[in-house]
């Protein structure tokens, strides 16, 4: 885990999760259990910006794909691990530019 970098910071409230409406216990969960994750999966090398850029792509996503709260917890692991992966990856790349 990344030392440096502070989920706290980006855990909502069920009043942030308010458009799952009759669902924001579970959002607020669900998604507070995926910023862990990130932090969790993070690792020396990640930057506070790649890390920022998981947090907001996660956001994104929950927001614009309401079905993503039937995901189970290896199902959010595997989903923060690819987001790391990619963000990983695209900074190699533009790296490499």
């Amino acid at each position: 885990m990344y030392s440096e970098f502070d989920i706290y910071a980006y855990l909502v409230s069920h009043l942030d999760m308010r458009f799952f409406e009759g669902e924001e216990e579970a959002a607020t969960d669900q998604m507070n259990e995926m910023l862990h994750y990130i932090a969790e999966f993070s690792d020396a090398e990640d930057t506070i910006e790649q890390l920022e850029e998981v947090v907001r792509r996660t956001l994104f996503d929950w927001i614009e794909n309401p079905e993503l709260l039937e995901l189970d917890s290896e199902e959010m692991q595997a989903y923060i691990m690819e987001q790391l992966a990619d963000v990983r990856q695209q900074e190699f790349n533009d790296d490499d530019d």
